[in-house]
């Protein structure tokens, strides 16, 4: 679909909010300023993912500390390190998210999905050992009803993730099916 005011050819604006932006864009004037914007948001953005690396580094290095160091006992060993793990995993999920927007391509919705469902499995495995050690039935109780919870959410998180990755595999109807019983038969 064309533009009608763009008489080079190219594909005009998909939404409303994309007529806005290339109207505004086209106003003489207007191409300095977004210029400017846009090389300020991939500025901030490199700086996020810098960051972001730095982290997960960090976490890494503080992780290999921890493993060294010892006085822990091996389960909770264990969890710790595949908790930590897992925190690196959120913020690489994050780095990618980053990244992909810095090459173009839109933010998407199925990273911080799984960046969700990630922190929720965190948080079951911390529960877990908390369950394991806890004497107090009342703490017990509230440690149960907190791990149901945890999984009712990871479950509505992995459902919107399937329902999130089907949605991308269904075609779009065509113009040409729509109303017309005839055409399938």
């Amino acid at each position: 679909m064309n533009n009608p005011a763009d008489r080079s050819g190219a594909p005009g604006p998909s939404s409303p909010a994309d007529a806005v932006a290339h109207e505004v864009a086209h106003k003489p004037g207007n191409s300095r300023l977004l210029a400017a914007l846009v090389a300020a948001e991939h500025g901030i953005l490199y700086l996020v993912s810098f960051a972001l690396l730095a982290l997960g580094i960090g976490i890494l290095a503080l992780l290999t500390l921890t493993i060294v160091q010892g006085g822990a006992s091996g389960a909770e060993k264990i969890i710790v390190i595949l908790e930590e793990l897992l925190l690196v995993l959120i913020v690489l999920e994050i780095f990618v998210t980053v990244q992909t927007h810095l090459a173009g391509g839109r933010l998407q919705l199925e990273p911080f999905i799984i960046v969700g469902i990630i922190a929720i499995i965190r948080h079951l495995l911390s529960v877990v050992v908390r369950l394991t050690i806890s004497v107090n039935p009342t703490e017990s109780r509230q440690q149960l009803t907190e791990l149901a919870i945890y999984a009712g959410s990871a479950f509505v998180l992995v459902a919107a993730l399937a329902l999130a990755r089907w949605s991308h595999r269904r075609p779009a109807p065509s113009a040409a099916g729509r109303g017309d019983s005839s055409a399938s038969a």
